[in-house]
């Protein structure tokens, strides 16, 4: 958010100078055509003789944000509020840089205290709300993109935003009427296009998503990402020379490269050129493993520190939470296990919510260690937390869930990295049911690399770290099934495939449910599935995935040197 200059000129009083004045209008002038050096000499000039002047400093902090220098800025912001506590546009740029600086909580703080002495600036609840977005606070996110419209209400970025955040809370129809009441307003908002076309694919609308797509590419011929998502759904031939094309440009950056070559992998992939497809993602991966910081013996540490914390003695003591609930069920896994195809089946049951991936327990696992980081860190804090705690914790997992439906019996969270949770889980949840999603090791990691991740999985660029990471995954799920035995429900991914009927019956029994027919026609659930398997399970069940890595053998020696590390991944492979 671009900070605002205050229209406002208040007139110098009697005791200063007129040459005050004329440095204060010349700086305002320098400020509004651009001439950012010369504002700042003139306004530092103004306060070496007027120190108390708080437009010029207000003036100096809208410089020093525009520039990126958002500690400065936050330094010139709280000097202005000393002088005038009251001024609004102080509290809401300082706001801005604080968030600049990811220092959510104090920039909210802020956004409201601008709220508080200006109720009608639509912007400051806009900021507020993506503040609430970025920490997954959506419900309070709504709200207030809401008041934002209910000041003003052909408000674009409201609309959109509002759209986002209905879009996160699973409320898709009220997503979608948001995102076309912007491009109403603003018809050639590529954004709104962009996420239409994403929310009508997770909904299984194919044709009606590849329109918006290339809408979106009318109004931005050299969009890199709309040509990345149009070849997941229709990979064309005839695209190969638009982007390779593209691909000279010589102002061209590297995530553009990244997602041109990620759309040339799909295409040559869809046309069996496995070895052209396998080059086209390698590229793409190189390129973003260069954006990234991931430290793979960092988090071989963290999965032993987990293993530590989380032993039979700590289960054994008086941590774990009285929660009886048995509303929570976990699907997890490495990604491109199952998990997608497994929520989606037991979604179909009439009791069954199927909530996506959420990132709750993430959250509480970042307010756990923000708790205790004066004393430890997380995992090792865990051993400082109380029940009283913990039923704070769970109480607060089971409000989210709740949010979502309020009669379901079982509500799916089916994040695949709460495999690095199941501790946590069955600290706030000691009767969690608990799905493992498992798959042939080599598809697994293949299929990984081979699928372009919008955020996290870090490990997913390079081949040998993604055999690390699984290699991790591996004996921290063998660490789980010695601690809870009876408590983890296995299901292969091939077992599925091969026999679903069976399969199907048994998740729906380990659920403690009476069985229900539509979870065999899971493919026509209208559920959203926000997952790169969005459109894989609005089909029935098909065995093509199963042993895809051999398409890529040749390539894969990297990957396949880690993994032989571990005998039980060369199992029937």
């Amino acid at each position: 958010m671009t900070a605002t200059v205050t229209k406002r000129n208040k007139p110098l009083s009697k005791k200063h100078a007129s040459r005050a004045t004329e440095l204060l209008q010349k700086a305002n002038t320098f400020f509004q055509a651009g001439n950012l050096q010369g504002a700042e000499t003139l306004y530092l000039s103004i306060l070496e003789k007027y120190p108390n002047y708080f437009e010029a400093t207000y003036l100096l902090g809208v410089i020093a944000y525009q520039v990126g220098q958002y500690n400065l800025a936050i330094a010139r912001f709280e000097q202005t509020l000393t002088i005038k506590p009251s001024f609004a546009d102080a509290h809401n740029n300082m706001a801005d840089a604080l968030k600049a600086l990811g220092r959510l909580d104090e920039a909210i703080f802020h956004y409201k205290k601008t709220l508080s002495i200006k109720p009608d600036f639509p912007q400051s609840h806009i900021n507020l709300g993506n503040c609430f977005s970025l920490l997954a606070r959506f419900d309070e996110a709504i709200y207030h993109f809401e008041q934002a419209l209910s000041t003003k209400p052909d408000f674009v970025e409201a609309h959109y935003n509002l759209g986002n955040s209905l879009q996160e809370r699973g409320q898709m129809e009220e997503a979608l009427d948001h995102y076309e009441k912007a491009l109403a307003i603003k018809p050639d908002l590529i954004a709104a296009h962009n996420n239409i076309g994403a929310l009508l694919q997770d909904m299984g609308q194919k044709e009606k998503a590849i329109k918006h797509y290339e809408q979106a590419l009318i109004l931005k011929p050299d969009f890199a990402w709309m040509y990345f998502n149009l070849t997941n759904i229709k990979p064309k031939q005839e695209q190969i020379p638009i982007i390779e094309r593209l691909l000279t440009s010589s102002n061209i950056s590297d995530e553009d490269a990244m997602y041109y070559h990620h759309a040339l992998g799909n295409i040559f992939n869809d046309a069996k050129s496995y070895s052209k497809a396998f080059e086209h993602y390698r590229i793409g991966n190189n390129l973003k493993r260069k954006s990234i910081s991931y430290d793979a013996k960092k988090h071989t540490d963290f999965v032993d520190r987990l293993i530590e914390t989380y032993s039979e003695n700590y289960f054994k003591g008086k941590i774990v939470c009285n929660s009886d609930s048995e509303l929570p069920v976990f699907i997890l896994g490495m990604p491109r296990s199952g998990t997608t195809l497994v929520e989606q089946i037991v979604s179909s049951h009439p009791q069954v919510y199927g909530a996506d991936e959420l990132t709750t327990l993430a959250r509480i696992e970042s307010a756990i260690d923000k708790q205790y980081e004066t004393s430890m860190t997380y995992p090792e804090c865990m051993s400082l937390n109380d029940e009283s705690n913990t039923q704070i914790y769970s109480t607060e997992y089971l409000q989210e869930l709740r949010a979502y439906s309020q009669d379901a019996t079982r509500i799916t969270d089916k994040a695949p990295y709460n495999f690095l949770r199941i501790g946590l889980i069955k600290t706030l949840f000691p009767k969690a049911r608990i799905i493992h999603c498992q798959r042939n090791a080599l598809d697994t990691c293949t299929s990984i690399f081979l699928n372009y991740f919008a955020s996290g999985n870090e490990f997913s660029y390079d081949l040998t770290e993604i055999g690390q990471y699984y290699l991790d995954y591996e004996r921290l799920m063998a660490h789980w099934h010695t601690l809870f035995p009876s408590d983890i429900f296995d299901v292969k991914y091939e077992a599925l495939i091969s026999n679903q009927e069976e399969m199907s019956h048994q998740l729906i029994d380990y659920l403690g449910l009476e069985w229900d027919e539509h979870c065999l026609a899971f493919y026509n659930n209208k559920r959203a599935v926000r997952t790169a398997s969005n459109l894989q399970v609005r089909q029935p069940i098909y065995n093509k995935s199963i042993n895809r890595w051999k398409r890529y053998e040749e390539h894969l020696q990297p990957l396949i040197t880690v993994l032989q590390n571990s005998s039980e991944n060369y199992e029937n492979n």
